[in-house]
């Protein structure tokens, strides 16, 4: 009985922050019931935040050639330069900094460069549209198209993740200028549908429901417009309205007829 439960203990997972022993192994990212502090699951093994971060970036960098061993001495070397303990973040930074520098004369791979500051910056909560000008900019270049002032970015997977953080975060204004400047994929739109619904809801609250009106439609219009470029692009329709928001639109319109008393 001794040995079975000491070959238990042997098993039980741990905290990768605190080291106390877990009563079951997390699969996914779950705060520790000891210290609090959450728990990552990567390649089978529990890590820390940090450890987290840099093991998802080492994948994004591999097509750079940056190793762990190369994250390690950039570290090593920051933190020589600070005086104390580099962050995951600004070792990132020097790396796609000095990234910038070697890939100088490779167009594809600077432009890859910026799109990864870009999601850094994103990550951090910080606007990535100078970054993605600049990636806009290189492809223009690249494919012998004027691009000084390129007309749309390209917004991926952790720039979206910042709008729809500004979006839940109340600041409706700066999100729906990003997305504007994006190329109108089923996913941006779907994100400027959401902030027109969040702006109808406002003006119902203060009963002005012209605003509802031109809020819920405003967005009709935008969609419509791109209908064919979704289509065409990756074959998937402009999201609707949804069914709470349609019966919005139709209240407002029957508000402002007169055919429902305010």
């Amino acid at each position: 009985m001794m040995k079975f439960i000491l070959k238990f203990l042997q098993r039980q997972p741990t905290c990768p922050n605190c080291d106390q022993k877990l009563p079951t192994k997390p699969i996914r990212k779950q705060a520790c019931p000891h210290c609090g502090k959450f728990i990552f699951a990567r390649n089978g093994a529990l890590v820390t935040h940090d450890e987290a971060m840099i093991i998802d970036w080492l994948a994004r960098l591999e097509i750079f050639g940056i190793a762990r061993k190369d994250f390690d001495i950039y570290m090593s070397e920051l933190s020589k330069q600070f005086g104390s303990q580099a962050s995951v973040t600004d070792t990132l930074w020097r790396i796609l900094n000095q990234l910038v520098r070697r890939s100088a004369r490779d167009a594809h791979m600077l432009e890859q460069v910026y799109r990864e500051m870009a999601g850094l910056a994103s990550s951090e909560g910080r606007d990535p549209t100078a970054f993605l000008i600049e990636a806009e900019r290189i492809r223009g270049r690249r494919l012998n198209i004027s691009a000084t002032s390129p007309e749309r970015i390209a917004l991926g997977d952790d720039e979206l993740k910042y709008v729809r953080q500004l979006r839940k975060n109340g600041n409706l204004e700066k999100a729906e200028e990003l997305l504007l400047k994006a190329y109108p994929s089923p996913a941006v739109l779907d994100e400027l549908r959401k902030i027109a619904s969040a702006r109808a809801k406002i003006a119902r609250k203060n009963k002005d429901w012209q605003a509802v009106v031109q809020h819920l439609e405003g967005y009709t219009d935008y969609a419509t417009q791109w209908w064919d470029y979704c289509l065409q692009t990756v074959n998937q329709e402009p999201p609707l309205h949804t069914e709470s928001d349609l019966k919005l639109l139709r209240e407002a319109r029957a508000r402002l007829a007169g055919s429902v008393d305010t």
